[in-house]
This record gives structure tokens, sequence and C-alpha cells, in this order.
């Protein structure tokens, strides 16, 4: 007779029997103490006791549960499912016999002998819930007739209770939420004098605010009743905006949070503790105030890194509220900013999970899972980047308010004076991991063990995060809190020294920086660019080619001087940038990595071009660019030394610092930066995990993008051993290589799909693969074989060919354009790739390819950013490659029917727009791929007779 399949229910049902029954004594106590709290009616009462309890058995779930999956496989190997034996992965009776034998009583004292100290933890953790419960019900019955200006209602009687909103402190305590006949409010076990200042700080503001905001469509914090250590607050809902003038005031609004909590040195806003009320995005939780950044040791890497570091932790970014990617293990990737957060931008993150629950194969995995959705959006599907002038615009119009003559900042903050908040000092997750690892069998059978595990883990924690706690004492009192399952919270009193302090901060801030801070931040909002930027909004006028020459030089100058002017420089001479740029985990606001595509190398690179074209008189001087580029080349080289490198790609790894050196020895002609490029190609050792373990691919971050660098690099040196190390590459590619009828294509981290284009797709990987073929590297079958491939990765890239629209389709999931032009994803990439392999074979199929891309790309025209990567330079360096007889023998428009008219569009756009970056527009991005630097490289392309490095095609 076979047997049933396991049933299927919720995650925390699993071992919901034996849970029971540990938490039945407690149960009967909390029920116990209910009774004596005579103000609650008697269902009152039952609903407390149900919801206290349910959240007892959800917190023991969670921490038992790794414990009894090791007692179920060691029942199965007693029953003889262990090697040899006959027990199947479906066995759903060895799970039932020890659910059976887990729900008798006593269970836990008979594992004492392994697990020593669990049953003391586990009545830790009850007792402290059961005491954290019966706290707030009796803190309700003495105050329920004080809550109804809260709910501005008669309260009526409770319905509902849901505790566990939020991490617990200081003894099991949550905040929760409190259901009445009349409505509901949030019950917080914290100081909340803190949200009544600053609640009283708004509305002074507002009360002499030029245009200002009815009242009810302002910002403002949720109405409160302070008590003595505890507080009760208004429950504050969501709505979506209902039309587009909401839209636009809750940006604005997002704007004026900004500037207030720039002054109150607020920090943690992020997405559940701010609440989108319609236009009014309100923070519901305000205890994390008057933060003071710790110093941060210095970085090896130049003053000037420091400098630019200390700045960005001042500056508006520290608030939460502005779009930034988490790095941390479990939320890599992860933006919980309250602005942020956008549907469809977030990576899945892990998630530990029982597989074959029911079974005695039952066991831990992790599945990677969809974030949580907060009430932080004021649409269903926020379009942040279209208002982000709004915000903008608000942050202006506070400050400028909080500045005005007469205000004295001192004054506004002495109402928080006495007040208690909380300072951040680890990151939550850390202590999640922590707390995580204590309750796991291992460290419930030596406890030392593990506790000593925890101080070291939390001792190497402060070594890298000044101001966490570094002195055992400190650390020894986290661990006792993680050991009952709180979450450690650090509490301070501000006074008047931490008033003085914050407002000294808020003076001397650099308006500008937290100007270009909000700018920037956009971009971190959206994940690996699966959206195009949008067209400008008007096209360039009457483009010319008239004194061409004059114009690209004056531009150029523009443009170094702005790289000049944005930097950050050390009183040791080096200098660096502050800018948004792409890391492996998505956009980020920080001091400039070693990369070429949004880092220091590829910035270096044009600040070197512009030196050598002054030199051969193709440019103009201009004052400090060879100062600014040696100490930009002093700050990369030991950014490379010092920080990890993140991938092998071509743009943000290891071959991206090969390819950098090697250009600047062509550019400026030092040996020392050939020997360091092949020092930095010892990265890029076979059995190293940049190539083992990649799971990148592509070219851009990936192993393919090392092999062109690695092949210049051998042609360079004279060195085989990079041709050896190019080749194993090679096969690694062709061992990873998905293929079926239309073609090979690549799977990939961030495009698991498999897809065509350049910069992440199959036409960049069968280009490195042609290019590796017609190399001495390998042998005549590996050659052979990746000829081959390459054809097939060309098939495939054609197989998404759409005649009716005369370019190829762009199958990224989540994207929002079906075509594209750019050098990254579109025609521009596929017709760069093409005209190279057929300057260097001569097949008509690859310049049929490129005539196409070509033609493609003159239908779109010109019109959106000027960036390498994504924009109108992409498409210039690609129309005017020599090569191919585009753009003239195409039906393109007459403003590109000659490479002149080319060179006016870029020109007159550039003198009437200035230059535009991508997504964030205006933003001040100094990078080669993305921003300035690209725009002045571009520049210096146009001289006939300039010979500088293409890095669109790693030349």
């Amino acid at each position: 007779m076979s047997e049933a399949a396991p049933e299927k229910r919720p995650e925390a049902d699993w071992f919901a029997r034996p849970v029971r029954n540990i938490a039945r004594p407690w149960r009967d106590e909390l029920a116990r103490r209910l009774g004596a709290i005579d103000a609650l009616g008697r269902a009152e009462r039952d609903v407390v006791l149900e919801a206290g309890h349910t959240a007892l058995l959800q917190s023991l779930h969670a921490k038992l549960s790794r414990l009894f999956l090791i007692e179920l496989h060691a029942l199965r190997m007693a029953a003889g499912g262990g090697r040899g034996g006959a027990a199947p992965d479906s066995d759903t009776r060895t799970w039932a016999a020890f659910i059976e034998q887990a729900g008798e009583e006593g269970y836990l004292d008979r594992l004492a002998g392994r697990y020593p100290s669990l049953g003391a933890r586990v009545a830790s953790v009850a007792r402290l819930s059961v005491a954290a419960t019966a706290g707030f019900a009796g803190r309700l019955a003495a105050d329920r007739e004080l809550l109804r200006p809260l709910l501005q209602a008669p309260v009526g009687e409770l319905r509902d209770v849901v505790f566990g909103a939020g991490d617990s402190h200081r003894g099991g305590l949550t905040v929760s939420r409190a259901d009445f006949a009349g409505g509901s409010v949030m019950y917080k076990p914290r100081p909340s004098e803190t949200d009544i200042a600053l609640g009283a700080l708004l509305d002074e503001l507002y009360a002499d605010f030029p245009g200002a905001p009815a009242p009810a469509e302002r910002i403002r914090v949720p109405r409160t009743l302070a008590r003595d250590g505890y507080g009760w607050a208004e429950f504050v809902g969501h709505r979506y905006c209902a039309d587009d003038a909401e839209l636009a005031a809750f940006y604005r609004n997002v704007g004026h949070w900004l500037a207030v909590l720039r002054l109150t040195g607020g920090t943690d806003m992020h997405a559940e503790n701010m609440m989108a009320a319609g236009p009014v995005p309100v923070i519901v939780d305000a205890e994390t105030l008057f933060d003071a950044p710790a110093p941060f040791p210095p970085s090896g890497r130049g003053d000037a890194v420091d400098v630019a570091a200390a700045a960005i932790r001042r500056t508006v970014l520290r608030t939460g509220l502005l779009p930034v990617r988490g790095t941390g293990f479990a939320l890599a990737g992860v933006d919980i900013s309250g602005v942020g957060s956008l549907p469809g931008q977030q990576p899945l993150i892990p998630n530990p999970v029982i597989a074959d629950g029911g079974t005695a194969a039952a066991r831990f995995q992790v599945d990677l899972v969809a974030m949580p959705t907060a009430g932080n959006h004021p649409s269903p599907t926020p379009v942040l980047s279209a208002y982000w002038d709004r915000i903008l615009a608000g942050f202006r119009e506070m400050t400028a308010h909080l500045r005005r003559a007469g205000t004295d900042p001192h004054r506004l903050l002495s109402r928080f004076e006495g007040a208690r908040a909380r300072r951040i000092l680890r990151p939550t997750q850390a202590y999640v991991e922590i707390g995580r690892m204590l309750w796991h069998p291992a460290s419930l059978h030596d406890e030392a063990a593990a506790v000593e595990r925890a101080r070291d883990i939390l001792r190497r924690n402060a070594e890298v995060l000044p101001g966490a706690p570094t002195d055992r004492a400190a650390i020894d009192a986290e661990i006792a809190e993680l050991l009952t399952g709180d979450v450690p919270l650090c509490g301070f009193t501000v006074d008047a020294a931490a008033i003085r302090a914050t407002v000294e901060d808020w003076r001397t801030a650099d308006l500008a920086l937290e100007e270009s801070v909000i700018q920037d931040a956009l971009v971190g909002a959206y994940l690996n660019e699966r959206s195009l930027p949008a067209r400008v909004q008007a096209a360039t006028r009457d483009p010319h080619a008239r004194d061409r020459e004059r114009r690209r030089r004056d531009l150029a100058a523009q443009m170094v001087r702005r790289l000049c002017d944005g930097a950050v420089r050390g009183g040791d001479g080096t200098v660096t940038w502050i800018s948004p740029v792409f890391t492996p985990a998505g956009w980020s606001i920080r001091v400039l990595p070693a990369d070429l595509y949004t880092g220091q190398g590829g910035v270096a690179l044009a600040l070197a071009e512009y030196v050598t074209e002054v030199r051969a008189g193709r440019a103009d001087e201009v004052a400090g660019v060879a100062e600014t580029c040696a100490g930009a080349l002093r700050v990369l080289a030991e950014t490379e030394d010092r920080t990890p490198t993140p991938s092998a790609g071509a743009f943000s790894g290891a071959a991206s610092q090969v390819w950098t050196w090697l250009a600047l020895h062509r550019v400026l002609g030092e040996d020392r930066f050939l020997e360091r490029a092949a020092e930095r190609a010892q990265l890029l050792d076979p059995s190293g995990p940049l190539v083992a373990d990649d799971v990148e691919v592509d070219l851009l971050n990936g192993v393919a993008g090392a092999v062109v660098p690695l092949l210049n690099l051998a042609g360079a040196t004279g060195q085989d051993r990079w041709l050896d190390a190019a080749a194993h590459i090679g096969r690694r590619l062709g061992g990873l290589a998905a293929l079926d009828a239309s073609g090979a294509r690549w799977t990939t981290r961030l495009n698991p799909e498999g897809i065509g284009g350049f910069a992440h797709g199959a036409t960049g990987v069968g280009w490195t693969l042609a290019r590796l073929a017609l190399s001495d590297a390998g042998s005549a079958a590996d050659r052979h074989d990746w000829t081959g491939l390459a054809e097939r990765a060309f098939a495939y890239q054609e197989s998404l060919y759409r005649p009716e629209f005369g370019n190829w389709l762009d199958v990224r999931v989540g994207a929002e354009e079906d075509f594209f032009t750019s050098w990254c994803h579109g025609s521009a990439g596929i017709g760069i790739g093409m005209l190279d392999l057929h300057r260097r074979t001569g097949d008509p199929a690859h310049l049929d390819m490129a005539h196409r891309a070509a033609r493609a790309c003159a239908a779109e025209g010109f019109g959106w950013s000027h960036t390498l990567c994504h924009g109108d330079l992409g498409l210039w360096e690609f129309l005017t490659t020599p090569g191919h007889d585009a753009p003239s023998s195409l039906d393109a428009p007459s403003s590109l029917d000659n490479p002149s008219s080319l060179d006016a569009e870029i020109l007159t756009s550039l003198e009437q727009r200035g230059p535009v970056g991508g997504l964030a527009r205006e933003a001040f991005s100094p990078s080669l791929m993305s921003g300035l630097a690209g725009v002045l490289h571009t520049l210096l392309r146009m001289h006939p007779d300039a010979a500088l490095p293409n890095p669109l095609l790693l030349d």
C-alpha cells in the first residue's frame, strides 16, 4: 500500500503540536495573570490571551525548528534510514512517530543531555513573552479612557491584538496594534517623548511656512500619548494618492522630511517606518534622532577617500529615506529605504524554509523569495524618477525656511532635551543572524562555545563599524539579549551637548553635496537599469557642425573642469569622487571603487587622455588636470590593493583593472602601467575564485569579460601564460552554454533567462569566443570549438531579430522597452561587435548584422542621455566607426547622413542641454560609461588624429 502524500500547511505549523505542548504551561500562566486584570472584560482577556499565545508559539517554532529536524533525522537513523537503511524520503510514518514523541510531556527534559541549556533558554523566552503580554494588558486597562483623542471616537470593546510589529527588545517587548470597536491604536513599549517633540517642531515650522500646505496635507507624525516609559500612537492607515496633484505633493513632502531629519539628525527611516497616507508621508517611528556618526579609521587609500567617506556619512543619505542598497549577506542588493523599495526593483532574498515537511526527509533549505511590501508608496506602481525634482524642491524650500534670518536651531531643538532616543550601533540584520546562530542545535549543545563565537563576531564587526561596542561587558550584554531572542537596543537621553553637536553638524553641512546626493540617490532605487531613461524633453535645435574644432575643444575643456571641480581632494594630493556607482548589489552612492564602468579607473583614464591630447596640441591647457590625474591614479592603485575585487568582469572587476592599466600604458607610455596590468591579471588565475566561482559569466561583470584584456596583455608582454588563462575561460564558457534550436546563450545571475545583446548577453560572449578563436590561445581543436560556439551565439541573437521592427528584441524579464539601440542591450552594441569581427575576418554575415544595426540606430536617432553605455555617445561611437559605409548608405534622417552631422548632433546637444546622465539626468556622475568622463573621452576621440583606446570594444 502506498503511503499518503505529505500534507501542505503553513510554514509555522509543521511542528505545531510539540510547540503547543511546550507552551501549554505558559499559556496557563498568562491566562492566570490576565484573569487578575478586572478592568478587561472576559472576551477582551481572551483576545489578549490568544494573541499572546500565538506570538509565543511563532517565536518558539522559529527557534526550535532546526533542533526538531536534527532529532527527526536521529530517529530516522535509529529506525534504519541511514546508510544502508530502508527508510525512503517519502516516509511519513517516521515523521508521525517523531511528532508523537516530541509532543509528549517532558520531551525537552529528555534532551537535556544533548542540549544542556535548552530548557532554561525556552523557559526564559516564554517567561519574558508572558510578562510582555501581561504588561501590555495592564497598561491597556489603565489607559483605555485616555485613548479617545487618538481614535477621535469612543474607544469601545477590544476586538483584536496583533503582537510582533517589528523586532522584540528589552524582554520580549514589541510594537503592537490594538483594534477596538472605535478604531485602532499602536502600542509602543518605549518612551515616546521624541515623537511628541517632533510633532511640536513640525507644528511650529509650518505655522509661518511660506505657501504652507493645508494641515491635512503636510508632513506629520502620528498623534501620540506618552506614558511613563511607553506610549500609545494613532494608527495611520495606508492610502494611495488619488491623482497626479497628490503624488506631486507627496514627493514634495518627502523633500520636507529630508530637510527636517537633516536638522534633527534622524536615521533609520526605512520603508516600515514611513506610511503613505495619500499625499502625506507619515513617519510612524521617530526614535532614532540626534545621530552622531562615529569617525572611521583611515582607509589607507589616501586622504581624499577618507574625506569623501566622512562627507557621505554626514549627508541626508543617513536618514534612511533615500534609496541605498544593502551589502550584507542576507540583504545584499536590497533597498529598504523610505522612498525606495520599489516593486520590481528588488532582488530575491534568501529565506530558510522547511522542505519536504511531513516526511522523514524534512530539512531546512534556503529559498529565494521576494521582499515583503510595506505601506511606504503613494501608488501601486511608483515612478520615482518622474518626481525626483519635487523631492529636491521640497528639500530646498524647507532648508531655506530653517535657515531664514532670525531662526535659532538650538531653540527649535530644545524641546527634545530630556527625551530618550535610540542609536543604531550595529545593523539589525547582524543581530538577527547571530541570534539565529545562538539557537542552532550545535549552540544549544555547547552554549559556551557558541557564546565565544558570538563575542568574536561582534568584536570583528566593531573593527569595521566604528561606534559599535568593543568592550567585553557591553558585548556580553548584547549576547545576553540575543540568547533570549531580543535584538539589543541602545538608548540615550538627549541633552544640551547632543543638541549642540547636532546643530553644528547641520550648520556646517555642504548643501551642494546634500542636493547632489538627493539627485544621485535616484539610481539606487533601480536595479541593474532594466528600464531605459526617458528621452530628454526637447530635441536638439538646429544641430550644426560649424566651427566644429573650436566647439569640440571648448566643450572638452568644460568637461574636464567639471571633473576637476567635482573632485574630493586630500591633503596628501590624492583625488577621488562621490557618485552613484554600479556594484554587484546594484547602484549605490559611495566613494568611487576601482572599476572601469563607474569607478576610479575610468575617470583616471579620461584625465590621462586629456593630458596626452594637450601634449599633442589637440586639446586646450586647463590648470590642474595633470595633478588631478596623478592624484586619481594614486587612489586607483591603493583602492585595488586594499579593497576586494568583486568580479572578473571587463567593466566591474579584475579584467577592468587589467584593461585600464593597459590603456594607461598606451596613453601615457609608462612601463610601470604595463607591470601593474600584469600584476592585476594574477586575479584571473584559472583556479582563483573570480574565475572558478563566477556566476556572472557576461562581458561586463563576468569571466567572458576577461578574455580580450588577457589577449591584449599577452600581446603587450609576449607572455603565453595570459593566453593559457584566456583559453581556460573559453573552455569554461563552452561548458556553461545553454544550447537549443535557437543557438547558444548563457544564463547569468543578473539575467537568469539568458538574453541577447553585447554587455550582458549572447552577442558579447560570442564576440569574446570569436576573438579567442582568432588568437594563438588553446589548441586547434579549441579554436574550432570556439568558432562554432560563437556562431551559435550569433544565431541566438539573430533569432531575436524582428524584421517588421528592424531591430533585435530585448528579452530581459522586467525590461520596460522591447527594442533598444544602446551599447549595453541594443543594436549599437551588436553593431560595434560585428564591425570588429568583420574587420578581422571579412565575414559578410558580420557586416550584414552591422548594417542592420546601423539602420536601427539611425531610425531611433539621438535624444537619450550623453552616456557611452546606454545613450547617444555609444550611438555616435558605432555610427562613426570606420569599416562600413554607414550611415551614408542607409535610409537615415538627413541629420545623420555623414560623420560631421553626427558630430554636430553631439556638440550641439551638449551646448544646448549640457551633459545629460542616465536615470539621474542632471546628477553629477564622473564615470566613464555613464557620466562626464565618457563625455570627455568622446570629445577627445572626435579629433581625426586621436588614437585613444575604445572601451566599448576593449580596444
